[in-house]
């Protein structure tokens, strides 16, 4: 930090860097490459199920109409034992095969006339109503679902397999409609949605990978400009308040060794005449010097507003003692208290001072106070600044949002900045204490 007079801003106190510029781009890279390759899964997989369960589809309507439908025949559905002996034999050798794992046909009054699990033949179950609706003559084609394996027709799988359920309508010779299920093991569809996203993700994330690197030169290039400018930004800046920095002395050296130095000659000039005149006369010359060093004194605790001290150089108890001169001219009295630890650092001076600046200004601003008392006092850990006085006091709980008060609360936000902490404790008629806890080392 450059050490001059006054008080200077953090300037970006967020500065970029090229390490973590680079680190941020490669956590976005890793977050885009990980969102789309869930993105990618979840539609490829989906997509890929789909495809299986229409493989189904097609697989049960081949097997309906190329096997099983040319060789039946009308004493099936009288449940004859040589029609169902003929059907088997071409079920288990042509149909039941890869992930076609049960054959059930049912008749319109819900008797299942066939199935590999023979113990099913002949019972009867109640058809639901998208079948009944099918065997009626509803709408064409398959249709498929999981298959509900808590349904009593279904009470010989194995409860741990999950079954998808593809139903279509066969009729034997004479036109009589039957039901043609056929059963998938459904780990087998899964396993076809993963392999579609198998055969997606090299390219997708491939790509992705590829496109990131790619642009790793361009990212380079985009942080050393975002570096540069920023560097030139600060130096503006700096130049800017030392510019500023240096008008403020140019003006207050000018106060100081003008106007002030006039005044104060007019104050022994008045003072020497009162000695030398009697009566009326005599007062009003004292009375006029009084005026004239009051004056004095306001110019002054102006000159250390317009151009306050230099801490490192003067000191906190020096600047502070500046900062109290300008009270008496206003009518307040106050006493300064000074125990601080020599070795304290440029930026916990610099706090503690902008501190007490803003909590004076208050105190003549707003309290209508006659006394405040300024304490800069050591703690374990910490450095203490209090400054109380005895005025018409506040609600804290108001202080946020009351008029006047905005440069408090940029201080809070300054002392939370570094560390510290500040607080305001008051009352309606009772006088306010601020406090202010600077953490060191």
């Amino acid at each position: 930090m450059v050490r001059s007079s006054g008080l200077r801003p953090a300037v970006f106190d967020d500065r970029l860097e090229m390490p973590r510029l680079l680190l941020r781009y490669v956590v976005t890279a890793l977050v885009t490459l990980i969102v789309v390759s869930v993105i990618t899964a979840l539609v490829s997989r989906h997509l890929g199920t789909e495809e299986a369960i229409d493989d189904a589809n097609r697989v049960a309507t081949i097997t309906a109409s190329a096997a099983v439908e040319p060789i039946i025949d009308d004493a099936i559905l009288q449940l004859d034992p040589a029609s169902i002996a003929r059907l088997d034999a071409v079920v288990r050798s042509q149909v039941i095969r890869g992930s076609l794992v049960r054959v059930k046909i049912w008749s319109r009054d819900g008797v299942i006339v066939y199935s590999d699990e023979g113990r099913l033949i002949g019972e009867r179950f109640d058809l639901d109503a998208d079948a009944v609706a099918m065997l009626d003559g509803g709408p064409a084609g398959s249709k498929s679902e999981i298959s509900d394996l808590d349904e009593p027709e279904n009470r010989y799988e194995e409860p741990a397999t999950t079954l998808l359920e593809v139903y279509l309508p066969i009729a034997t010779p004479s036109g009589e409609p039957l039901l043609y299920e056929a059963y998938f093991v459904y780990d087998g569809v899964a396993e076809a949605g993963r392999r579609a996203w198998l055969r997606f993700a090299p390219v997708v994330l491939g790509s992705l990978v590829f496109l990131a690197v790619l642009q790793v030169p361009l990212v380079l290039s985009l942080a050393r400009r975002l570096v540069r400018t920023q560097e030139q930004r600060e130096h503006l800046l700096q130049q800017a308040i030392d510019a500023t920095d240096a008008e403020r002395r140019r003006i207050a050296s000018d106060l100081h060794d003008g106007v002030v130095q006039d005044l104060a000659g007019v104050t022994f000039a008045l003072a020497a005449t009162a000695r030398t005149v009697d009566g009326d006369l005599a007062v009003d010359v004292g009375r006029a010097g009084d005026q004239v060093r009051d004056a004095v004194r306001s110019l002054r605790s102006l000159l250390v507003e317009i151009y306050p001290p230099n801490l490192y150089d003067e000191g906190l108890e020096a600047a502070l003692s500046d900062l109290m001169a300008r009270l008496d001219p206003r009518g307040v009295s106050g006493t300064l208290t000074v125990d601080a630890p020599p070795d304290l650092s440029l930026d916990t001076i610099q706090l503690i001072y902008r501190a007490a600046q803003e909590g004076l200004r208050n105190v003549v601003a707003h309290a209508d106070a006659s006394r405040v008392d300024v304490e800069v006092s050591q703690r374990p850990g910490a450095v203490v600044l209090r400054i109380v006085d005895d005025g018409c006091g506040l609600d804290p709980v108001s202080l946020p949002h009351k008029d006047g008060h905005f440069g408090l609360r940029a201080l809070a936000g300054l002392a939370a900045s570094r560390g510290a902490a500040i607080s305001v404790e008051s009352a309606p008629g009772t006088g306010t204490e601020l406090r202010l806890e600077v953490p060191t080392p």
